[in-house]
């Protein structure tokens, strides 16, 4: 595994603290790591522009070459956990010592939204604080490998081992967790075989119900955000096919949304969610790029994907951040309730 060099955002990693728990460090650094760098088999090699060209009808925005890495940096500055981590870090990406936190927790399909979380935290002046593993959902089931039949057990390790800082307070109190997880993953029962059907959608309500139990034991509020569009082959053939039919790989390009869209996993969602009334919310920003019940790259001048499921940062800072703040100011509103006048009255006259 080669050394990437070190991102230059700020990111304070904060390793299983001070507590007994499994694998614990007490540690805690203001330093971009490089000791969980990306797999030289899938590493950025592009340097985003900081100016991006003005489209033509042959070259989106962004570029089929950007595009392929535009994603967080996450991936390359050690905060994002790969395939054989088992420690998580959690990771403060901006404003350390802001006294309202925004938590980003999942896997690669939590972590795409990273630019637009970030674009809140950094207008409200909010601690971002960062948990994401690769091919890991946030949804508390085994699950294969990405597209491969081999067994993950790293996985679920990870995740209780958060779930077990949470309960413990390892890392203080959040005030908002957002969340999100791909629909497609390999889900195994407890022998290890694959399960599918209505087994899937009731062992994914069931551990998204725990998920959201662990996390709120540390977080006031939770937005859950439903995963994005699956384009039909992996991610190769995905570009390949970008590349080939460029604005026209709207239609070549697609799905229709019965099939790019896991509905079934995201009822099952919406039912863990309304086991904590007033506490979880539940929110489709997925839909509204699906017109006429079809999912495509192209928005206008914009490629969507970098690859067959994930969002370009691009687009998720150009279209989908907005729409973040829109649902992360009244979360932190709600989080943080204004005290009753009577109390304010009583506190000022003591």
């Amino acid at each position: 595994m080669r050394r990437l060099r070190t991102a230059t955002v700020l990111a304070t990693l904060t390793a299983m603290t001070a507590l007994a728990l499994p694998g614990a460090q007490a540690v805690s650094t203001t330093v971009a790591p490089a000791s969980q760098a990306r797999p030289a088999a899938v590493a950025s090699a592009i340097t985003l522009p900081s100016a991006l060209p003005a489209a033509t009808a042959w070259t989106p925005i962004p570029s089929y070459a950007v595009a392929a890495h535009d994603e967080p940096v996450t991936y390359s500055n050690g905060c994002h956990a790969w395939r054989a981590v088992v420690t998580p870090r959690l990771c403060t990406i901006v404003n350390p010592k802001a006294p309202l936190r925004v938590l980003l927790f999942g896997d690669s399909h939590a972590a795409h939204w990273y630019s637009a979380v970030l674009a809140s935290a950094k207008a409200h002046g909010w601690r971002m604080l960062y948990l994401t593993k690769s091919s890991c959902p946030a949804t508390d089931v085994s699950v294969k490998v990405y597209k491969q039949t081999a067994s993950y057990p790293q996985c679920p390790a990870w995740r209780h081992r958060v779930f077990t800082a949470l309960a413990h307070n390892a890392w203080g109190k959040v005030d908002v967790t957002v969340v999100s997880n791909w629909n497609f993953h390999q889900v195994v029962s407890a022998s290890g075989r694959r399960i599918t059907g209505a087994a899937l959608t009731a062992a994914w309500e069931a551990g998204m119900r725990r998920t959201l139990a662990a996390l709120l034991r540390s977080s006031k509020q939770v937005v859950l955000l439903r995963d994005s569009p699956d384009l039909p082959g992996d991610a190769s053939q995905a570009r390949a096919c970008f590349a080939r039919w460029r604005q026209g790989a709207q239609t070549r390009c697609g799905a229709p949304k019965s099939r790019a869209l896991n509905s079934a996993l995201w009822a099952a969602e919406a039912r863990a969610a309304a086991s904590f009334p007033g506490r979880v919310q539940r929110v489709d920003l997925t839909t509204g790029v699906c017109p006429a019940s079809w999912c495509g790259p192209i928005d206008g001048r914009y490629l969507r994907f970098k690859d067959d499921n994930h969002w370009t940062q691009t687009y998720m800072r150009a279209h989908f951040a907005p729409l973040v703040d829109k649902l992360l100011v009244p979360a932190m509103k709600r989080a943080n309730p204004p005290a009753p006048a009577a109390a304010l009255r009583a506190a000022s006259a003591r």
